[in-house]
């Protein structure tokens, strides 16, 4: 296994099992991230910050690997992230109280590695599918 894919692999066990101190080992200290709704953050601290905020929404959650692929420095991981909403889940609209409802959510991640850290991260997911998975807005209408 690659040097990138091990970061990764340390990535998701970081997250998985919330420890934290981790980070400082498989993240660029100038670690840049972009999610959907938050944009770029640079640096671990408001990294971790942002990680931490989905941990406390969904205390239970994890991301769950399907697909890893590698190419060079780049690894792309096609996943889901599963929880259940029994947090306080910060947005750009505010707070948003706990709905109790479980989450299956499909992701991408995109990392990039130089100098034997993360040094980019992006992901992608649907934020209707989140949204609706939530109850925060209706399911579409079916024909």
């Amino acid at each position: 296994m690659s040097e990138a894919r091990n970061l990764v692999d340390a990535f998701h066990r970081v997250f998985n099992t919330r420890d934290w101190s981790e980070a400082a080992s498989v993240l660029s200290p100038d670690v840049s991230s972009t999610a959907p709704g938050v944009g770029t953050v640079t640096g671990i601290d408001p990294f971790l910050e942002f990680a931490k905020g989905f941990a406390v929404a969904l205390p239970d959650s994890r991301l769950e690997p399907d697909t890893i692929t590698e190419a060079g420095d780049r690894v792309v991981c096609e996943g889901r992230y599963t929880g259940t909403h029994t947090g306080p889940l910060m947005s750009p609209q505010g707070e948003v109280p706990p709905t109790g409802r479980k989450l299956n959510l499909p992701y991408v991640d995109i990392f990039d590695v130089a100098a034997g850290r993360i040094a980019r991260h992006r992901t992608y997911y649907d934020q209707m599918d989140f949204a609706q998975q939530l109850g925060l807005m209706p399911e579409p209408a079916t024909s």
